[in-house]
């Protein structure tokens, strides 16, 4: 085996192990594969800065956004990655208020709010070229496609329990900032969001927020400056919730 010799604490290894044991996650065999990652993630109980298991982090993240139809499987797999993470896992370049180091899975839901937060706040805003076909077109769709799997992807996790609802209600806010002139994608993000956390979070203690972002939606529904196929699909956000969230948006 030509493997032997590799050094698996060398980034170049384990990216491209973790990458190989992502491409071959599927529900029917993720008991294996999430118990091998796991095994990688522990390597890091050999560093101090937590290098594998945030790195193990990040791919999952990468591949769930890209992957929306297993997007359940990568939420199942965060699920028992921060059950499973060993408590020798420790990152000494972040403390807790006790002033202790975070560790096992505490640190891996840390590591999967960050990469989750800074890839929803640097946005997936693009140009869409006027020329069908080309490279830069398929990437411009690649990258909107990208943004709507990570809201669901984000969405999935508040379903989990692994997100809270502050973190979903943060990202909704941003998402209804603009209501005069907002970007497509943002709006197609947004009602991605809703209707995946809906049902959920539509309960009574949050109906205040709740009625608040519908309050933004129905304002939108009559702004001229939207395209009306935009402003038929914020009419069904609204009928979705009329109906308890039963159903398929639209």
């Amino acid at each position: 085996d030509g493997d032997v010799a590799e050094d698996e604490m060398d980034e170049k290894v384990f990216r491209r192990r973790i990458i190989a044991l992502l491409n071959k996650l599927t529900p029917d065999n993720i008991d294996v594969v999430s118990d091998d990652l796991i095994a990688w993630g522990d390597k890091s109980a050999q560093e101090t800065d937590g290098r594998i298991l945030r790195t193990l982090i990040e791919l999952v993240v990468d591949k769930a956004v890209d992957e929306p139809k297993w997007i359940k499987a990568y939420t199942e797999l965060c699920l028992r990655i921060i059950s499973k993470t060993s408590d020798s896992v420790k990152d000494h370049n972040l403390r807790m208020v006790n002033g202790e180091y975070p560790s096992g899975g505490h640190l891996a839901r840390k590591y999967l709010l960050q990469k989750c937060q800074g890839d929803f706040e640097r946005g997936w805003k693009v140009t869409m070229p006027e020329a069908k076909q080309t490279d830069e077109f398929y990437e411009a769709v690649k990258i909107k496609r990208r943004g709507l799997g990570l809201v669901e992807f984000i969405g999935e996790l508040y379903i989990a329990d692994v997100l809270t609802v502050d973190i979903i209600k943060s990202c909704l806010r941003r998402l209804l900032s603009n209501i005069k002139t907002p970007e497509d994608e943002v709006l197609q993000s947004m009602m991605k969001l809703l209707a995946t956390v809906g049902k959920k979070m539509d309960v009574p203690a949050n109906k205040d927020e709740m009625d608040l972002y519908f309050s933004r939606i129905r304002s939108m529904t009559t702004n001229d400056l939207l395209d009306s196929r935009v402003r038929m699909l914020l009419m069904n956000s609204m009928e979705l919730r009329q109906r308890k969230w039963q159903g398929r948006l639209g």
